[in-house]
């Protein structure tokens, strides 16, 4: 094939890409990447949150990273992959693997009229259609009463308490930040600037508190996820 005609047969593939998922103002990508810090061995890991937007369609890929090690030695290990998918400020479907020294844990959901499915290792529970998952990409996800284990699927009540604006440090940065308690089983803390981007979250596992620092944030406008274009 001669130089004219590879171009000529890229330029068609390309038209033809760009007609199955045009651009579109609506359409958005927003990444933030966290370090884990234990308080007992520092770092640990890492923690990612993927946020695809187009129109009133969220897609939300969440993968964690951790490696704990005593003296050189793994001592703990844990990964875990999981997709939220949501339709206006409602969770539609969830999926989520949590691989744990090895051992996998697998949980999905899916709405159904008014109530959010659950399925896990231990069985099938039935949530309440306001379930929001324990993963704090957005003020959204505080908008409930009802709050999911993104790890084992468990559902139980919460309360969300907003403290306004107030001064915290974090990694030697004094910054101004919005402070809201989420409280149910446990006591978890989340830190938003004033655009609503998560800076910082502390949860507690087991007898520690495990911070959650942001090290990168980008923003993709005009990005068009192949799953939620359909």
């Amino acid at each position: 094939m001669n130089r004219s005609r590879i171009i000529f047969a890229c330029a068609a593939i390309l038209g033809a890409t760009a007609a199955l998922f045009p651009p579109s103002a609506n359409a958005s990508r927003q990444i933030y990447e966290y370090r884990i810090v234990h308080p007992t061995f520092g770092d640990v890991g890492s923690y990612t949150n993927i946020i695809d937007k187009i129109g009133d369609k969220t897609e939300v890929t969440t993968e964690l990273h951790v490696v704990v090690k005593l003296l050189g030695i793994v001592v703990f290990r844990q990964e875990a992959e999981r997709t939220e998918r949501w339709l206006g400020n409602r969770m539609i479907a969830f999926k989520g693997v949590t691989t744990t020294n090895g051992v996998d844990l697998e949980v999905r959901g899916e709405a159904q009229g008014n109530n959010f499915v659950i399925t896990t290792p231990d069985g099938v529970f039935t949530a309440p259609a306001n379930v929001h998952p324990s993963n704090p990409w957005s003020l959204k996800v505080f908008e409930s009463d009802v709050m999911m284990s993104t790890k084992t699927g468990e559902f139980f009540p919460v309360s969300v308490n907003d403290s306004g604006q107030v001064d915290v440090t974090i990694d030697g940065a004094d910054l101004k930040l919005h402070r809201y308690d989420i409280i149910g089983h446990k006591h978890d803390i989340v830190w938003m600037d004033d655009g609503g981007a998560p800076v910082a979250f502390e949860i507690e596992q087991g007898n520690s508190l495990i911070d959650f620092h942001l090290t990168r944030s980008l923003s993709q406008p005009e990005y068009v996820s192949a799953d939620l274009s359909r």
